[in-house]
């Protein structure tokens, strides 16, 4: 879906950022100063001669929504009279990109583009400003959704929390849905599914009937993320919690959600090993499989009529649960100020931040195909040609964290391995959960932490 470009003055530009409910920086009324108005990759934006930002170098990764993102980015320069460098990188790359720029206080970057993995480490660093020390007027906007306190840190506890300090917006809100063929689902009278249980009953049935070929995908490649959706809602965990750090994988609870993962692995792909996310789109846009869990942005993809057999079939819920309820994971981006900034760039930065989560520019985002981050952007329009959204914003309360921890990229790495080897069978659930549970165990004692 597009929508005509969102046109506004610079008193409208002013009331958009005032809307987002964070207070409103001045633009252009600060002076730069000399060494770090450079503008190149080095040295990050640009001051003007008369004073006040003139550019913003901005990272972004190579993602499926890129060009929206670019396209709001222009609003933004056209609205702000501020120009916006955005600086691409390989996925894998980002972060390694901004962590180098921090630790070398090059000040390359006027803005933190952090995900999921990365927001644990930069903000137990001090790698990104408290957004209170720029805004001492800071207050969450009501319609921003919080995806289980993504942009917010309790050092205390060495997590995000709801109730932590505001480092960081979240800006796409790429939350684990349920994907399903609406069309098969209708045809075999099948309702959408509240639990696991009913996903596989769905997925069986509808394969006996010889109606599909697969009755699920799921990414047992890089299955950690999908695992987590499981696993909260049979209320398990990788850890004790509240600053406890004692690993609690091997549960009873933890094994019976990875029993119910590998279940969900038989119905689909003979390797489930082989598939990641790239495959598991695949494998939906081949009308082959029934139904699966997918993130938000695979919803372009999927309903791309050139390059999906499934387009306008597919229906977009909430994520099915266990017994503890339903638990969809959060795989959002945020947008942070890096510290160690002068204070005219870091003011700028915090600037554009807010604009963009505003309503305003979040809806004209979503027109441009983005994943907004608010509840109050979709008008019927907009729900009746992105049902995915209305699904995203139905699971608005229910999200939860994945691993966001210091040490996530440790811990991921741990769990990638012995969950990729039990959906493919080389290793039984116990002994996979016990290998992941030591491995967390010395990760925790070298980072000394208390268990």
């Amino acid at each position: 879906m597009t929508s005509e470009r969102s046109k506004m003055n610079r008193r409208g530009f002013l009331r958009t950022v005032a809307g987002a409910g964070l207070s409103v920086p001045v633009l252009g009324g600060l002076s730069a100063c000399g060494d770090d108005g450079g503008g190149s990759l080095g040295t990050g934006g640009s001051g003007g001669g008369g004073g006040g930002v003139t550019e913003l170098i901005v990272p972004t990764a190579e993602t499926p929504w890129l060009e929206s993102y670019r396209k709001i980015v222009s609003d933004y320069e056209e609205q702000s009279g501020i120009k916006v460098t955005l600086k691409t990188f390989p996925f894998d790359g980002l972060r390694t990109q901004q962590a180098n720029a921090i630790q070398q206080q090059s000040n390359a970057f006027d803005v933190f583009q952090l995900n999921e993995g990365a927001v644990g480490q930069f903000y137990a660093n001090g790698w990104v400003q408290p957004l209170a020390e720029i805004d001492p007027d800071l207050s969450w906007d009501a319609g921003l959704m919080s995806f289980d306190g993504v942009g917010q840190w309790d050092a205390e506890m060495g997590t995000t929390s709801p109730d932590g300090e505001v480092m960081a917006l979240p800006m796409n809100g790429n939350i684990l849905l349920f994907v399903y063929r609406k069309d098969l689902y209708d045809e075999l009278g099948l309702a959408v599914p509240q639990t696991w249980e009913d996903v596989v009953a769905n997925g069986r049935e509808a394969m006996d009937a010889g109606a599909i070929e697969q009755g699920y995908v799921l990414r047992g490649k890089t299955p950690t993320f999908d695992f987590q959706s499981v696993l909260f809602s049979y209320g398990a965990d990788w850890f004790a919690g509240d600053g406890d750090w004692t690993p609690t994988i091997t549960s009873p609870e933890a094994e019976a959600a990875l029993d119910m993962f590998v279940r969900l692995a038989e119905l689909g792909p003979s390797e489930p090993q082989t598939v990641a996310q790239a495959e598991a789109v695949s494998v939906m846009q081949s009308g082959e499989c029934l139904q699966a869990c997918l993130v938000v942005a695979a919803a372009a993809p999927l309903e791309d009529e050139n390059a999906s057999l499934t387009a306008g079939n597919l229906g977009y819920a909430v994520v099915p649960g266990g017994p503890a309820g339903q638990t969809p994971v959060s795989g959002t981006w945020t947008l942070g100020v890096p510290a160690g900034l002068p204070e005219e760039r870091a003011r700028a930065a915090y600037d554009f931040i807010a604009w963009l989560t505003g309503q305003e520019a979040m809806q004209a985002w979503t027109g441009y195909g983005g994943v907004p981050t608010r509840t109050d952007v979709l008008s019927d329009d907009v729900a009746g040609e992105r049902p995915e959204l209305v699904a995203m914003v139905e699971s608005d309360t229910l999200i939860r964290a994945p691993m966001r921890y210091p040490f996530q990229a440790q811990a991921e790495q741990a769990a990638e391995r012995y969950l990729g080897q039990a959906v493919a069978k080389s290793m039984s659930v116990p002994d996979a959960l016990a290998a992941i549970e030591k491995d967390l165990v010395q990760i925790v004692e070298e980072e000394g932490l208390d268990s």
